[in-house]
């Protein structure tokens, strides 16, 4: 099944996540076609700058897929998650062109953390963040770090201890985002932001970006391990898969935006 679909607007590119639900959970499958199409848009020459998006009347991305996280073990499967969600947000810092994340609906856990890694960040003003990985008894160690880095170490504290939602005003206090725009506006202000970065010269572009870039990749690198340990002690302790057996009573393909609300709120 397709999950990603990709769009070319002259040379802007926009990269939309198609889970079949709405909210765009991150399964395995949604990581791995976004990674590819990723990877295509960093290698087509034709490609100047890129957007990746929801999709209209959808979510950014709730973050890890219920049903595929709540089933770790707490051993060698954590560390295969572990490495293929660094995996995916390094696939966005070693884009060297352009890159605007377009948020709408919900941006939450992972789903925020992957908007960390784009360039600019654009947020509806009906959109949601929120770090709840605490109150589901996740362990936030890669997340904490991808925040500190990102905003400052009293912010991340916060953000992280407090688990409550943000709203679009909040995260441009915290800058998380860097800018806020109607719902309906969403996908042509992203347009504007990225033919504005199109049209600077592409080589000290480039060359800023990663020394930029360099920076997040290493703290999400230096995280891995200790990431590795703190969520196979979390998921050992048994305490995240009881908090999604209360939460999903049915698979999350069909989860309503009040089990949304629910798994933020709980």
């Amino acid at each position: 099944m397709l999950l990603v679909d990709e769009q070319d607007i002259g040379d802007l590119r926009i990269i939309t996540l198609n889970h079949k639900n709405k909210h765009n959970p991150f399964s395995e499958e949604l990581e791995n076609q976004t990674k590819k199409a990723l990877n295509r848009a960093k290698e087509d020459d034709r490609v100047k700058a890129l957007i990746v998006t929801g999709g209209e009347d959808r979510s950014f991305s709730v973050g890890g897929d219920f049903n595929e996280v709540s089933l770790l073990s707490g051993e060698d499967d954590v560390d295969r998650w572990i490495d293929r969600v660094i995996d995916l947000y390094a696939s966005v810092l070693k884009i060297d062109k352009p890159t605007i994340a377009a948020i709408d609906g919900y941006a939450i856990g992972m789903g925020l953390q992957f908007a960390l890694m784009f360039d600019w960040r654009i947020i509806a003003s009906t959109a949601e963040l929120q770090m709840p990985e605490l109150r589901a008894g996740i362990g936030c160690s890669l997340g904490s770090a991808i925040l500190r880095h990102a905003i400052g170490y009293n912010a991340m504290q916060e953000i992280v201890f407090a688990c409550e939602s943000i709203t679009p005003e909040m995260a441009k206090s915290y800058h998380l985002v860097n800018q806020i725009v109607p719902s309906e506006m969403l996908q042509e202000k992203a347009l504007l932001r990225a033919r504005q970065f199109a049209n600077y010269p592409q080589i000290p572009y480039s060359l800023t970006k990663h020394t930029i870039a360099a920076s997040m990749l290493d703290t999400i690198y230096k995280s891995a391990a200790e990431s590795k340990q703190v969520h196979r002690l979390s998921f050992s302790s048994k305490s995240p898969q009881a908090h999604f057996s209360r939460i999903l009573k049915r698979p999350v393909e069909s989860a309503t935006t009040n089990e949304v609300d629910k798994l933020k709120d709980e």
